[in-house]
């Protein structure tokens, strides 16, 4: 899942994009992941 967040995110603004957001705010990087978990997750 982490995966498709870091792709999302660089999709979304260019290459690259998450891995230096994940190194400069790493608490927001994780929030932002974990709410993209919660939306993007299938039922069980």
């Amino acid at each position: 899942m982490l995966d498709a967040f870091i792709e999302f995110l660089d999709k979304m603004y260019w290459e690259g994009y998450a891995e230096e957001f994940e190194q400069d705010n790493p608490a927001a990087f994780y929030n932002q992941f974990k709410e993209f978990k919660t939306n993007h997750s299938l039922p069980l």
